[in-house]
């Protein structure tokens, strides 16, 4: 019983995709992929992947990236009329409603700092705007159509947990969680059913905090996920590309992690798996 809940099979540069999602069912009989696609045109080729092996479902939004050249209300309506088309109930989520201020860091460059500070400042304000502009209208579409959310976080936490509690919205998904204990009993005390996924940054030596959060969160709340092609395991790092044959690692490693039964912990996290995609 496997349950990968985030991979993005179109983002691989040295596999098939369809050879990927081959593997991963020859490997795991009774198992689930969830996949994450990127932009209006291949939000509609992940539609038809699904549609076309058994057990694959999609979640679909825009990639965060490009919101800013993107016009809302557009967007909201394509996504819409993707749902209520989605015959076979494919779509499950609306992925990643981003807040990520990584890649927001002004210049660093001593000699024209001074010169361009204050622009880039007020540049990176309007940006971080932006994306919580998005971020709630994902929450609106997730609300409408009784769909979770996929939260990526990046140095972004406190707007991400303000922007959850301003609007009330419980229905979550933490993906690639990378935070600490005390960060995650936050998020569970405003939402007690939320799901906490683990991707291989739970298998790193010095991610002893996001380890402690495996280890303690209550097991109803944990996923698993490689963010594949991304995070590849140690054991193929430098050889391959990462792929969701590989989830087995992350299940092992939370195993390794908590006191309960290896059998329990496996059937309860695919069971929270099903649960929070309202897959029967």
């Amino acid at each position: 019983m496997l349950f990968d809940t985030h991979c993005h099979p179109n983002l691989a540069k040295t596999k098939d995709k369809n050879q990927i999602i081959k593997n991963f069912f020859e490997q795991n009989k009774e198992a689930f992929l969830n996949f994450i696609w990127t932009n209006p045109q291949t939000n509609i080729e992940v539609l038809e992947l699904s549609n076309k092996y058994k057990n694959s479902y999609c979640s679909i939004w825009i990639h965060p990236c490009d919101i800013y050249n993107l016009d809302l209300e557009k967007e909201i309506l394509r996504m819409e009329n993707l749902i209520l088309n989605d015959k076979k109930k494919k779509i499950i989520a609306i992925w990643e409603c981003w807040l990520d201020y990584y890649w927001l860091k002004p210049e660093n460059d001593e000699k024209i700092a001074k010169y361009i500070s204050e622009i880039q400042q007020k540049v990176i304000k309007l940006k971080k705007d932006l994306q919580k502009i998005f971020f709630k209208a994902q929450i609106k579409l997730a609300k409408k159509y009784n769909l979770p959310i996929i939260i990526h976080n990046r140095e972004a936490k406190d707007d991400v947990f303000e922007i959850l509690e301003e609007t009330w919205f419980k229905n979550f998904i933490f993906h690639c969680y990378s935070e600490n204990l005390e960060y995650a009993q936050t998020l569970l005390e405003l939402s007690p059913n939320c799901k906490i996924s683990f991707s291989w940054i739970v298998t790193f030596k010095n991610a002893k905090e996001v380890q402690q959060t495996a280890k303690n969160i209550p097991l109803k709340n944990i996923l698993v996920e490689t963010d594949s092609p991304y995070l590849t395991p140690t054991p193929f790092r430098g050889k391959q590309e990462n792929e969701p044959a590989f989830t087995k690692y992350v299940l092992e490693k939370i195993i390794e992690l908590r006191s309960e039964d290896s059998k329990e912990i496996e059937k309860q996290i695919f069971k929270n798996s099903l649960k929070v995609f309202n897959i029967k």
